[in-house]
């Protein structure tokens, strides 16, 4: 039934899907580390402008007025890294997503195979057996269908939700900056 060079196809083909996911992985973590080294440069030259600003102020209202042109500068950098933590994030999840739907169906072409392969063998009088074998097939297939639809509606209420909630900082952001610079 289960053949040598069947057995070796298997391992080879998981030792390759191991490599391309470690390979994502390191991927997604290099991109990860460019982000937040970028943003630690960022902020330490911000900081830096800040510092020598508040230095050179001659009196309080300037200090303020320093500091209250810095909030909205600031809100916007936070923004575009956490956009940007936002957009890798979702890449790598659909790219695993990717990965692993495109195995699942290679699983279960190779279960349906050797399904078929062993009902070619199978004893006469077990034609019941094997139909509720093909059923349960079908029920699996069907369920992780539903599972992978759940799982892409989730993703899709997250995305949205995230929007929003950046909308709404955002807008905040800026209503807290127009309110600073009134005074």
């Amino acid at each position: 039934m289960f053949k040598l060079d069947q057995f070796s196809a298997a391992n080879e083909a998981a030792i390759t899907q191991f490599n391309k996911f470690a390979q994502l992985s390191l991927a997604n973590f290099e991109k990860f580390a460019e982000l937040g080294l970028g943003a630690a440069r960022d902020s330490v030259a911000q900081a830096t402008s800040h510092a020598q600003s508040l230095a050179a102020a001659r009196d309080v209202q300037e200090v303020i007025a320093i500091n209250s042109a810095a909030v909205e500068p600031a809100m916007k950098r936070a923004y575009a890294v956490s956009r940007t933590a936002y957009e890798t994030a979702a890449q790598a999840n659909e790219q695993v997503k990717t990965a692993f739907e495109k195995q699942a169906a290679q699983m279960n072409q190779a279960a349906v195979a050797a399904l078929e392969e062993a009902c070619k063998y199978a004893p006469a009088g077990s034609e019941t057996i094997v139909g509720n074998m093909k059923t349960a097939i079908a029920a699996a297939q069907s369920a992780y269908g539903n599972a992978v639809a759940i799982n892409k509606q989730f993703y899709d209420t997250v995305e949205k939700t995230v929007e929003q909630n950046v909308a709404t900082v955002k807008k905040a952001a800026t209503k807290a900056a127009t309110k600073a610079k009134r005074k």
